[in-house]
């Protein structure tokens, strides 16, 4: 086959496959659904954007986005769960008052997210501790043949829990300073 076949040809196949190759476009209105789809993925404008065409964020009007769908879908995909009416009502206002786009949003979304998994977590290691000191003088007991500990002791153990923060580690620590007669 000649050189010129080869270009004939393959010019041809290029010729024949260039209207499927263009109604398959990709485009940032398929990302924002601001188009129809082409493989009834979506609905348009399902994201609360309109149906108007555009590829990007900077091409949209605030003013014509419908906050509740933007919002409560966006939340959705960073808590894992639907907002409550007031988590809801809180986000709507943020995002016509100062977040007016789903890039400013979705940080402080993830932010708020953030502090309240390390308040949690906070409130959970302080609720650790106090229940590791409720109960010190009943661990202290369970591995000192019951009696209860004396000042000092009480002190020293207290101050373990930093490094014993379980009742078995902490036991288990007892346990070892009584097998090697180790007083405090």
């Amino acid at each position: 086959m000649s050189n010129r076949t080869c270009v004939f040809l393959f010019l041809l196949c290029g010729i024949c496959f260039l209207p499927y190759i263009a109604s398959a476009h990709r485009s940032g209105c398929h990302n924002l659904h601001t188009c129809p789809s082409d493989t009834s993925n979506y609905v348009c404008g399902d994201l609360g954007y309109p149906c108007n065409g555009a590829t990007s964020i900077e091409q949209i009007d605030p003013a014509t986005i419908f906050v509740p769908v933007a919002v409560e879908k966006m939340f959705t995909d960073i808590f894992g769960r639907k907002p409550t009416d007031a988590e809801s009502e809180y986000w709507k206002k943020r995002f016509r008052s100062d977040k007016n786009s789903i890039y400013k949003l979705r940080p402080a979304m993830l932010w708020h997210k953030n502090k309240a998994l390390a308040a949690s977590n906070a409130a959970a290691i302080v609720l650790a501790k106090v229940d590791m000191v409720k109960s010190m003088n009943s661990m202290f007991a369970s591995v000192y043949d019951g009696r209860t500990p004396t000042a000092s002791e009480y002190k020293y153990w207290i101050a373990r829990i930093k490094d014993k923060p379980t009742p078995p580690a902490m036991i288990g620590a007892m346990n070892y300073h009584k097998l090697n007669n180790i007083a405090h």
